[in-house]
C-alpha cells in the first residue's frame, strides 16, 4: 500500500471521529468514508469508474444516516445534565403535612416525597431534601 493511500486513510477514519465532536451535519463523516472506500478499493486495483460512483454513494448514504441517527447516537455517548430549579432545594428543610405518601411542605408548596431509609414519621416532623429523583424529593427525617 502506497504512503499517501495510507495516510488518506488515516485521515478518513481522523474525519469520522473528528463529526463525533464537530457538529458538521454528517458531512466529515461522509467525506471520511468515502476517501476510506475510495482509496481502499484503489489498492485493490479497483477501476476509477467504479470506485468513485461507490465512494460518493457511501458519502451519501452515510451522511443520510448521520443526519437521521446521529443525535441520538451523540446524546448516548455525551448525555447532558440538565440543571433545574430542583437542584437550589436540595438542602432545604420541610415540615411533615401528611404520614402517607409522605408529604412534606417545602417553600409553601406541598410535595409528595421518597423517605430515605426506615424512619418513620409523625406529622409536623422536620425534614431534609437530600437529592432528588424523577423529579421527586428525598428526604431523611432531621435529628
Amino acid at each position: 500500500m502506497e504512503t499517501l493511500t495510507l495516510v488518506a486513510i488515516i485521515g478518513g477514519l481522523a474525519m469520522v471521529v473528528l463529526d463525533i465532536f464537530v457538529p458538521s451535519g454528517g458531512l466529515l463523516s461522509g467525506v471520511g468514508i468515502a476517501v476510506i472506500i475510495e482509496r481502499g478499493l484503489d489498492a485493490l486495483g479497483v477501476a476509477s469508474s467504479v470506485r468513485w460512483p461507490l465512494a460518493g454513494l457511501a458519502m451519501l448514504v452515510t451522511i443520510g444516516l448521520v443526519i437521521r441517527f446521529g443525535e441520538r447516537f451523540s446524546e448516548r455517548l455525551f448525555p447532558a445534565k440538565i440543571r433545574t430549579n430542583l437542584d437550589r432545594m436540595v438542602g432545604m428543610r420541610g415540615r411533615v403535612h401528611r404520614v402517607d405518601g409522605p408529604v412534606i411542605e417545602l417553600a409553601g408548596d406541598l410535595w409528595t416525597a421518597r423517605l430515605e431509609g426506615a424512619h418513620h414519621l409523625q406529622p409536623d416532623d422536620v425534614v431534609e431534601v437530600i437529592a432528588f429523583v424523577d423529579q421527586v424529593p428525598v428526604v431523611r427525617p432531621v435529628e
